[in-house]
């Protein structure tokens, strides 16, 4: 166990210790066996579920433990368990997940319904992306890395002399931990008192970029930084409403300022380390006002949030360059200084003005004013030169305003129509187009002519409008004056949806269908995204043959096309390319339960693949086509559960998980393939993995037994 989770668990018994004193002192203590599943309604008495066992993976795969945690092959140990004890004036639980695992989650909760609530919650989970790469840096440091001793330097790759005796095996891998403490208090009738921290841990390797100027490196970069975030708030309810004051402050933590690493590819004199800043340390703090009103003797309710907030930044920033070679003059300032306002205003009614029609109204203020100071600030070009040019900080700031109007009405008993109009204008600083305006509107009509059949149809557009696309702004970032962004293009969109759910009257037989097609047209872009079509449809069908057995199937395909224009010359249009995004998954399962009156199987099998094609029209090559990415995945997961009497049930479990990929930037690209690119060799995800565990779980409580003495 590393210094770092045992300096985190500490804080975590820390905490938990202080909420138990806490909890002690307004409360009688449960009975120390008393416990219970948190999402399960607590009865008197007490109840325990607790689960022991062993699993075994059948190989290494960083992608199958991505987020699990069984990423390696080997034994690993499962302890898992709920517990939950209730009295008249107390209840309490606990809930353990995992405990054997790096994806481990415990939490500790309890309280008196109408008095007090506390929660205690830390969760562990682990991102491995790539167990396949490769690296010749050490890190002499938490933010350097070094080269190996006696590394000799060249313009290429392919210069490299010691490449092959320096790789060394590096995971790009990262935990993240997080603990979870918050609690409510009524210490008056109508008032409520509520407080919530916590604390996020994340730390590992990532990939980064490391440019020397016409070259380049992949790095795998360590990183360690924590949020704190805190939330209070106080609460009074009237008879007609509630009123709350909210407090929010997020905070955050980096312990690397900086990653520093001595490039491998021969560099001007004085240039053969590289340095880039990391996310700085920052902060953001927010006060809200929110509440809402019923009308006496009405169906009209309003509602309202106000909020303010600021986010500021003032780490040290980095020198223009670790070139000492290099004339550069004094940073205009030492720290950014950064600084943003924001407000927030939202504003809502709802109303019923007679038995069949309801209507909603509601207006959003989003504002966001950068105050950071401008200054003119040295380019130096990747520690080599310095370009004698100026640029000065852009404190980019928006004001959008939301306004949302929806109605429905009730045509007969069957048939009910709905239709809504939103609005959307946004105020920009610094960027091509400085207002824009989005307006739409949707229909939908659903009839639902008895218990067993119900139709939904939805369809409507919405077109974003823009005063002008600022050309002069774009040739000053250097961009093709013709280039037009996505999401501040003008835009047409049409979509619409359709929805089946239906059952055979008393017949166990349940079906549901959903379709969507969404369609875009940016019809004023010459250069960037000119139109693309998303098209989804998905269904399952269930069907219970028996009281305790049921099957189930599921399908599903989406079909993601787009088109786009380019400019090699930076001029008119002369290359264009299409991208189609193809996915489909299929797959299905049965439950049978009390086989043998002791025995319950669950079968589970799942089956997805994807494929992207690529074309490019070029002047020069004419049609082409980048090799298709392709992706398969089958899951098969199987288990059983004997149960050996009403205390004791043993669990079997199975699963089989296969994943193939075809990537075109990955496969057959090892680190010293491209000659000004060193990389860290990852290679496209391909594993089969066979897991198989077995446990044993043993239930206590006595919330009363049956008359043949078992637990009920």
């Amino acid at each position: 166990m590393t210094m770092k989770r045992i300096t985190f668990f500490a804080r975590c018994l820390v905490v938990t210790a202080a909420v138990a004193i806490a909890s002690a002192a307004v409360a009688e203590p449960p009975d120390t066996s008393s416990w219970a599943c948190e999402y399960c309604p607590f009865a008197d008495g007490y109840r325990a579920d607790y689960e022991a066992g062993t699993s075994y993976s059948s190989d290494d795969a960083a992608h199958f433990g991505d987020g699990s945690g069984y990423n390696e092959k080997g034994a690993y140990l499962n302890l898992d368990g709920s517990g939950s004890y209730a009295s008249d004036d107390y209840q309490a639980g606990w809930v353990a997940e995992d405990l054997g695992l790096d994806s481990r989650y415990l939490s500790v909760f309890g309280g008196n319904q109408g008095a007090y609530h506390y929660r205690v919650a830390y969760r562990e989970l682990p991102r491995h992306r790539f167990d396949t790469t490769r690296t010749i840096f050490t890190e002499t440091a938490a933010d350097s890395l070094s080269l190996p001793p006696a590394w000799q330097r060249s313009a290429v790759t392919g210069g490299f002399a010691a490449l092959d005796a320096t790789l060394v095996d590096r995971n790009i891998s990262s935990e993240r931990r997080v603990l979870d403490v918050g609690g409510r208090y009524l210490p008056f009738d109508r008032f409520q008192l509520s407080a919530n921290y916590r604390r996020q841990e994340r730390d590992g390797l990532r990939i980064a970029g490391g440019s020397s100027f016409t070259q380049s490196s992949l790095l795998p970069a360590p990183f360690d930084y924590a949020t704190n975030e805190a939330e209070l708030g106080l609460r009074y309810a009237a008879d007609a409403g509630y009123l709350k004051f909210f407090y929010l402050g997020s905070f955050f933590e980096n312990e690397n300022l900086a990653l520093r690493w001595q490039t491998p590819f021969a560099s001007a004199v004085g240039a053969e380390t590289g340095a880039r800043s990391q996310s700085p340390d920052n902060s953001f703090q927010q006060i809200s006002l929110a509440g809402n009103y019923r009308f006496t003797g009405s169906d009209t309710v309003i509602g309202f949030n106000v909020a303010t907030g600021r986010l500021e930044q003032d780490d040290s920033l980095l020198p223009y360059t670790g070139n000492s070679l290099l004339a550069t003059g004094p940073l205009p300032r030492q720290r950014l200084d950064g600084r943003v306002d924001t407000s927030n205003v939202v504003f809502t009614v709802s109303s019923r003005p007679f038995d069949k029609a309801r209507i909603k109204l509601a207006y959003r203020l989003d504002d966001r004013d950068n105050r950071t100071p401008v200054d003119l600030w040295s380019r130096v070009i990747v520690d080599t030169f310095n370009s004698g040019e100026s640029e000065a900080n852009v404190p980019y700031s928006f004001r959008r305003v939301r306004v949302n109007a929806s109605g429905s009405y009730k045509l007969s008993r069957s048939l009910n129509i709905s239709a809504g109009y939103d609005r959307t204008e946004y105020d920009r600083d610094f960027q091509e187009v400085a207002e824009q305006t989005e307006m739409g509107g949707w229909g939908l009509l659903r009839w639902k002519p008895n218990a067993y059949l119900d139709i939904r149809a939805k369809g409507g557009a919405t077109e974003r409008e823009i005063d002008r696309y600022d050309e002069a702004v774009a040739i000053s970032l250097g961009q093709n004056p013709l280039l037009r962004k996505y999401h501040l293009a003008y835009r047409y969109r049409r979509f619409s949806e359709l929805t089946l759910a239906g059952s055979l009257p008393e017949k166990p037989l349940s079906l549901t269908v959903t379709a969507l097609y969404a369609n875009d047209d940016y019809t004023q872009s010459r250069l960037g995204i000119t139109e693309g079509e998303d098209l989804r449809v998905a269904g399952d069908l269930s069907l219970a043959v028996a009281e305790n057995r049921y099957f189930y199937l599921h399908g599903g395909y989406e079909n993601i096309e787009s088109d786009q224009f380019g400019s090699e010359q930076f001029a008119v249009p002369d290359w264009s390319a299409r991208n189609s995004d193809r996915f489909y998954s299929a797959g299905g399962g049965l439950v049978f339960r009390q086989i043998a009156d002791s025995v319950d199987m669950k079968l589970d099998y799942t089956r997805a693949l994807g494929r992207t094609e690529i074309s490019l029209n070029t002047l020069a090559e004419g049609l082409t086509w980048f090799p298709d990415l392709e992706s398969t995945m089958d899951s098969l997961r199987l288990q059983l559960v004997w149960h050996r009497s009403a205390r004791l049930a043993v669990n079997l479990g199975l699963r089989y998980a296969r994943f193939e990929a075809e990537d075109w930037a990955l496969e057959g690209v090892t680190p010293d393939t491209v000659p000004v690119v060193l990389t860290l060799g990852a290679s496209p995800y391909n594993y089969d993995v066979v897991l198989v565990g077995i446990g044993f779980t043993y239930r206590v409580g006595t919330r009363g037994d049956d008359e043949d003495g078992n637990p009920q």
